[in-house]
């Protein structure tokens, strides 16, 4: 038993720490202790890939069992799949921090950060994407310390979390003056914080944006029977938006649960919401187009979003971009056909490869659909032109997070919402379906909320700013901790154990 205790109990401490910084019990500052007991497991002794390999299926596990439980909801497959994909992300993290550790040791500290940096970033591309445990979301409760997320993103983060962290665990390991070192590292970053809450002017627009949280349950929404009831929600919050003087309503993703663009009969419903209410409707609503000739299947369908007007016109259709894997689309069918026919339940949506911007009363935006609200290099590319200039005055994400009924899920994902906001200083109205909507200004500041399953619409003045952060300019300089890692990997691959 002593021995399972060393070789797995402080990456499950570590792991548990983590997590739970991670979800709404205000207890996000554990995350600047909770790498700790993983650096006394590296300095401990070291282990065969085996080891490590059961340690990270356990760390990966406290993860998925605290934080991400929520997806077996929809597809128990899925989570069990995201729990071996990330097991072995962490198996191989595990392993170079660990050949760095013993055979490079003055630079042990330098890879660990480097290693959890790259680990994060990666997640960002193929199609295995899956970027929600960056642990500097755990910082979501506070305000001044996400700020500098405009000069460095998630990775900044990161890296400063992982360095108090690394301070802290050296103060008690040799040198006491450690302590005062990640005092002042966390004095000066939350000096950033409130200087830029102070000095970053906001413009204030009378914009009449509202987002509309309609909250109809999964269960009733696919279902024809239903539609009618539908309709009527969306008539009455309508009614509610035209009292208000709204000039656009932002519905969620799925909004119109038909294809909406080849059936008469819904199309002709929503013509009616606009010519009797006079409102701008942004929505969302499956699609389809035939396929090209030599394609395995007859039709391809997309999650699609557009901007209809009072004057029955509509913008260019927005087809989402970044798709949830294996929960939205199988991964590899394009490399590897007979794949299609696994279901999971999967929708198996195409991916779309533009991001209009669309204009209303003279503001201009950029969508985005669910999931892609997690990309922050999906938000640039969306937000600004030539990452210099901003395209678009703000920005709309709609999103569907009903599967998740009351758990962790729709909070995680709608405090992304702040993170976006701070990283480009533009303001995102998000409709989720059955919440959590929100309306967040460019300083990261909640404007307006719709709790879960409240059925209202939410508005606040658009907020601008001439700021441009450093962010948008250095998008992708994370590649440069993944250079880091492997630099290192391969300097320790090349020489034999060095004495601690």
């Amino acid at each position: 038993m002593s021995r399972i205790l060393k070789d797995y109990g402080l990456p499950v401490l570590a792991s548990l720490l983590v997590s739970i910084s991670r979800i709404p019990l205000y207890l996000g500052f554990l995350v600047f202790l909770g790498f700790i007991p993983l650096l006394m497991y590296f300095a401990q002794e070291e282990r065969s890939f085996r080891k490590l390999f059961g340690a990270a299926l356990l760390y990966a596990l406290v993860q998925i069992a605290i934080v991400f439980y929520w997806i077996g909801s929809v597809t128990l497959p899925g989570l069990m799949g995201i729990w071996l994909i990330y097991a072995v992300y962490y198996a191989v993290s595990f392993y170079i921090v660990q050949r760095v550790w013993y055979r490079l040791p003055a630079w042990r500290y330098v890879a660990f950060a480097c290693v959890y940096v790259s680990f994060e970033y990666l997640q960002n591309f193929t199609e295995m994407r899956f970027p929600w445990f960056n642990i500097g979301y755990s910082l979501a409760d506070y305000l001044p310390l996400i700020q500098v997320a405009d000069l460095g993103g998630m990775a900044l983060l990161a890296l400063l979390i992982l360095s108090i962290n690394i301070l802290i665990y050296h103060a008690f390991k040799t040198r006491k003056r450690y302590l005062l070192h990640a005092a002042i590292l966390l004095v000066v970053w939350l000096g950033y914080g409130f200087y830029a809450l102070k000095t970053i002017k906001l413009e204030e627009h009378d914009a009449r944006i509202a987002v509309m949280q309609p909250s109809i349950p999964q269960v009733d929404k696919w279902e024809a029977e239903h539609y009618e009831y539908i309709i009527s929600r969306y008539d009455s919050l309508c009614a509610e938006a035209m009292h208000q003087g709204t000039k656009m309503l932002i519905f969620p993703e799925a909004a119109m649960p038909v294809y909406l663009m080849l059936e008469p009969a819904p199309m002709a419903d929503l013509r009616t919401l606009l010519s009797k209410y006079g409102v701008n409707i942004f929505t969302g609503f499956p699609h389809s187009t035939i396929a090209p000739s030599g394609h395995s299947q007859q039709y391809l369908y997309y999650n699609a979003a557009t901007l209809f007007n009072p004057d029955q016109g509509f913008g260019e259709l927005y087809y989402k971009n970044i798709l949830v894997p294996i929960g939205e689309r199988m991964l590899w069918l394009d490399q590897f056909p007979f794949l299609w026919s696994l279901q999971f339940g999967q929708a198996n949506w195409e991916f779309g490869s533009k991001i209009p911007v669309y204009e209303c009363d003279g503001y201009k935006f950029s969508p985005s659909i669910c999931y892609e609200l997690a990309f922050p290099h999906f938000m640039q590319k969306a937000n600004f032109h030539q990452e210099t200039t901003p395209k678009v005055d703000y920005h709309v994400n709609i999103t569907n997070d009903a599967w998740f009924g009351t758990s962790y899920g729709p909070w995680l994902h709608g405090m992304m919402t702040r993170f976006r906001a701070v990283e480009s200083r533009i303001q995102v109205y998000r409709s989720a379906n059955t919440g959590i909507s929100m309306i967040v200004d460019p300083l990261g500041r909640i404007l307006a909320r719709a709790e879960l399953f409240e059925i209202k619409n939410i508005s606040t003045p658009l907020y601008t700013t001439n700021k441009i952060p450093l962010y948008s300019r250095i998008t992708y300089y994370p590649w440069l901790f993944v250079l880091a890692t492997a630099i290192l990997l391969i300097v320790a691959l090349l020489r034999g154990r060095r004495r601690l």
